[in-house]
């Protein structure tokens, strides 16, 4: 084994490890502000969570403000399994949730389709945490608004209805233009290197065309994919969008 083949292999295992810490390492948590008898605390949606690792009080009302930036179905819900919790999130509005975390651990949330998670970690009460709770009990409210105005469950449901068939329809447009496209690149390949067809014409082998092709699709089509999966990547979450954006990336470079 020469020098390069040492330096390769080092440099695989260092990056093995940057990865392992960047995904699987330790985050920072963002500790709820206690306003008057409320935990409060906001969290951006766009492509994940942020932050994505909340830190609060047990048996202390808690209120978190989901500001969505962004549409599409995935992130268009929030869900707390362990606290029988889910809610809708309008998109491009703030959403604002309250409960009250009444048992201490690390509960994980996401959203309607389980692809984007982040935790909340609820610490043990203490003293006065219990004197807090034993205050008159502020009535639990879901509340989103947009520029101000409160949207009422109605218009939240029609908002959310609407939102998904315009996704629905951008989507349908999208695996069109991808099949369309794709359908020649993957007949020349597939006939060239397994079936080795004569009659097969030479312009559906060039490697120019064949980019000329698959480019809208990696870019137009894939675009949801890629977005998101960046946008994961920047919040240290290795998810599925993260893991088709970095293959497919790799494979069109």
């Amino acid at each position: 084994m020469n020098f390069p083949d040492i330096a390769v292999i080092a440099s695989g295992i260092v990056l093995i490890g940057f990865l392992a810490w960047f995904f699987f390492g330790p985050k920072k948590a963002r500790q709820a502000e206690l306003v008057g008898q409320v935990q409060q605390v906001q969290v951006l949606v766009k492509g994940g969570y942020a932050p994505n690792l909340i830190r609060v009080r047990e048996s202390v009302p808690l209120r978190i403000v989901f500001d969505r930036q962004e549409g599409g179905e995935c992130t268009s819900r929030v869900v707390f399994p362990d606290f029988a919790l889910s809610r809708s999130l309008p998109a491009m509005a703030k959403t604002t949730v309250e409960f009250t975390p009444d048992k201490s651990g690390r509960f994980g949330f996401a959203c309607g389709m389980n692809m984007v998670h982040g935790t909340l970690v609820v610490e043990p009460a203490s003293a006065s945490d219990k004197a807090i709770a034993a205050l008159p009990a502020r009535p639990v409210t879901a509340a989103s608004s947009n520029g101000g105005h409160t949207a009422r469950p109605a218009d939240a449901a029609k908002s959310e209805e609407a939102e998904r068939n315009a996704e629905i329809a951008d989507l349908t447009r999208r695996v069109i233009v991808g099949a369309v496209l794709t359908a020649p690149v993957l007949f020349a390949a597939m006939s060239d290197g397994f079936l080795h067809l004569s009659w097969l014409p030479s312009l559906l082998l060039n490697h120019w065309l064949q980019l000329a092709l698959i480019t809208p699709v990696m870019f137009y089509s894939g675009w949801p994919i890629h977005r998101t999966g960046w946008l994961s990547i920047a919040h240290r979450s290795a998810e599925m969008n993260a893991l088709i954006t970095v293959g497919t990336t790799a494979a069109y470079g």
